[in-house]
């Protein structure tokens, strides 16, 4: 029997998961995709009937893939709620909703976020359906309802707004995905009036209570409020008390993923509930029931974390693998996995821009395919030995697999993430079996304190091993600009090394060795390319003032509230985007009036407020551009393209201030109807020249 036929729905699965990229790319084509899936299928049945030919089989195989293929492009057009009818599209459309409370809210700083079914528009006494997810953000004067509540509400709904700096985190796309087009800020508790109507599932309601029992049980037990963040973050999942710089911290040292509840601590909860049921086995009909038994607590711990797409991937796998085992019968660990992605998929397809589904499937291919390469290039002589091999070959494994995901999402690489993974992965491991031990025994006292000020003083010590590794000389590297491009040639060349290593076929090497001068040339000729620009940007930050000023090679920054560093959130993207990360120099712009700096590379200089670079001389001496409206106003967003303002023989000065200034509106009018062509600004702005 071939490989590929003990795997049908690896083969299944590519074609799949090709018609769902291809809707996410070109979402029209989804909207054709039902006469070829029905055609197709037609063809399919044709082959089948002459079974002798063997045109007419490989016709049908053939086939087959191109069924999955039209199935993935019209499964994604039909769960798209765009692609629906819908009474929320219309922003500003006010009125009076019926909704239903379908995720447990989240407490946040000032409001919490509640993600709710929209059921319908009540107008003059009468429903009008409606069937879409939305954003709801309710004053914390207002009573949390709970996962099934339904709800009148009145609000104007708004659709999510875009990003206000260029290559600034896109949370509408990021919600698009997950079929939420719309959000509403309700701060009014008139208006929110309770049905008394709970329509909660029995999951839902699970999920809920649970979660609100490990909530309150850490609360009181863990009194540290960085070890309580951590610990609900391992043990159930819940991020909302992690400290940002923390998380920060585990992202730059590659520990990350023991944060995310994933296929670490199903598997930690799948092996104690096997040791502990071990007796099971001896017995008749042990086998079944010890099954049931593991499957049932670990879709109940998938439940009570949330059901994320990598959670649901970990239950999925044990389950089938479990009742592969209890049948006799053994079971491919790559057919396991596509199976299980495509259950997921078939759920939600959209799961497939998941960054938690791509990197967990990414992770556990690798280590499933690599770790029977590695694992024998050494014998370790002891128990002890063993366990730090198997750690060190799984974080290996699971980083060669990842590390352009990574790489292409956060920019960034942990250079010690083999000590800090032998490190932490045993010391979150011991977290989990002690964190449980706190649900178990939370009723008695006697038990329940040595566990909590065990699993509180781990955590101390996990966090303070994170910190002081991230504090280590070059311990990540940051700033790297990946595209998408550049992603499939890296993991084409990663799989040629790979192919070269294990067949000792020159052909691999030869690949990877191709793969890679285009990597290099990619990435020489866009920094080439991005090195000839100039730029002035007037980044777009709530409260804060931030202009900066680039040759190409190196970057400035003016902005006031340096120490908050709030404000690298909003320039990070375009700062990477263009090479230029990290920023070169920093200064105050309150101080700006009596600075006097010279950047003689750059041929850049400031003095009295005034900025001089490039033969272009910028005001930005706050005496000079009028009185202030108010006091909390801040200099607008535009982006200026010095090649083009080159282009047009600019050479008059530039005034740029709060946009209240009547004065300065004139000025920056004047400017944007001389010099339109070049320079980029956002609506609200001109709706206020205007």
């Amino acid at each position: 029997m071939s490989v590929l036929k003990q795997m049908p729905f690896v083969k299944l699965i590519i074609p799949f998961v090709f018609g769902i990229s291809l809707v996410t790319a070109v979402p029209q084509v989804g909207a054709y995709a039902l006469l070829p899936l029905i055609l197709v299928i037609v063809l399919y049945f044709i082959f089948s009937l002459y079974r002798t030919s063997i045109l007419a089989k490989r016709f049908a195989g053939l086939s087959i893939l191109l069924v999955f293929l039209c199935f993935g492009s019209w499964l994604s057009h039909n769960k798209d709620p765009k692609n629906q009818k819908q009474n929320l599209e219309k922003a500003g459309l006010s009125g009076f909703y019926l909704i239903r409370i379908s995720e447990i809210p989240q407490i946040k700083l000032k409001t919490v976020k509640i993600q709710a079914r929209v059921i319908g528009r009540i107008l003059d006494g009468k429903m009008m359906k409606a069937n879409e997810f939305a954003l709801f953000y309710f004053d914390k004067k207002i009573s949390v309802p709970k996962p099934g509540d339904e709800l009148i509400v009145k609000c104007t709904f708004k659709t999510i707004p875009e990003p206000e700096n260029p290559y600034q985190f896109n949370y509408k796309r990021f919600l698009k995905w997950q079929g939420i087009y719309c959000q509403t800020f309700i701060r009014n508790p008139n208006c929110v009036l309770k049905t008394g109507e709970n329509k909660a599932s029995l999951f839902q309601n699970l999920s809920y209570n649970g979660n609100q029992y490990l909530k309150k049980l850490f609360h009181e037990n863990i009194k540290d409020s960085t070890a309580l963040g951590v610990t609900e973050a391992l043990i159930f999942g819940y991020k909302e008390d992690l400290p940002k710089d923390l998380v920060e911290s585990y992202s730059r040292t590659g520990t990350l993923h023991v944060l995310a509840v994933s296929g670490l601590h199903v598997a930690v909860v799948f092996l104690m509930l096997a040791n502990f049921l071990w007796f099971l086995d001896k017995r008749r009909f042990g086998v079944w029931l010890k099954t049931g038994i593991v499957i049932i607590c670990i879709w109940v711990y998938c439940i009570l974390t949330g059901m994320s797409p990598s959670i649901i991937r970990a239950g999925l796998m044990i389950s089938i693998v479990l009742i592969g085992k209890a049948l006799h019968r053994q079971t491919n660990i790559f057919n396991t996995v596509a199976f299980s992605a495509f259950l997921i998929l078939l759920i939600n397809p959209f799961w497939i821009l998941n960054l938690g589904f791509q990197l967990s499937f990414a992770a556990v291919l690798g280590i499933v395919y690599l770790q029977h390469y590695i694992l024998p290039l050494w014998v370790p002589p002891n128990w002890f030995m063993r366990q730090v091999w198997n750690i060190l070959v799984i974080s290996i494994c699971a980083q060669i697999a990842t590390f352009p995901l990574s790489l292409y999402y956060f920019n960034q690489f942990p250079n010690y993430f083999l000590l800090s993974n032998l490190i932490i992965i045993p010391l979150t491991t011991i977290i989990i079996y002690t964190g449980i031990g706190m649900v178990v025994f939370s009723k008695l006292s006697p038990l329940l304190l040595p566990f909590s000020w065990l699993t509180e003083h781990l955590v101390i010590l996990t966090n303070y091993m994170v910190t002081r590794i991230e504090k280590f000389p070059f311990s990540f590297i940051d700033g790297v600009k990946l595209n998408t491009i550049q992603l499939c040639v890296l993991y084409i060349c990663i799989g040629c090394l790979i192919f070269w290593l294990v067949n000792a076929n020159k052909k691999g090497l030869i690949s990877a060795l191709i793969c890679l001068t285009l990597l290099i040339s990619i990435a020489s000729f866009d920094k080439l390319r991005l090195q000839k620009q100039k730029h002035l940007v007037i980044f777009n930050i709530p409260n804060q003032n931030a202009l900066l000023v680039s040759d190409g090679r190196k970057s400035l920054l003016i902005s006031d509230n340096l120490k908050s560093g709030k404000q690298m959130f909003y320039m990070r993207g375009w700062l990477i985007q263009n090479r230029l990360w990290p920023i070169n120099k920093e200064y105050d712009f309150n101080g700006i009036d009596t600075m006097k700096i010279s950047e003689s590379e750059m041929n850049l200089r400031i003095e009295k407020g005034v900025l001089f670079f490039k033969g272009t001389k910028l005001n930005l001496s706050w005496n000079n551009l009028g009185r202030f409206a108010s006091t909390k106003s801040h200099i607008s967003p535009i982006s200026f393209n010095w090649k083009s303002i080159y282009d047009d023989n600019m050479c008059d000065t530039v005034y740029i201030g709060q946009h209240k200034s009547k004065r300065l509106q004139k000025k920056v009018k004047y400017f944007l109807s001389k010099y339109h062509n070049c320079v980029i600004y956002d609506t609200k702005y001109m709706d206020l020249m205007n």
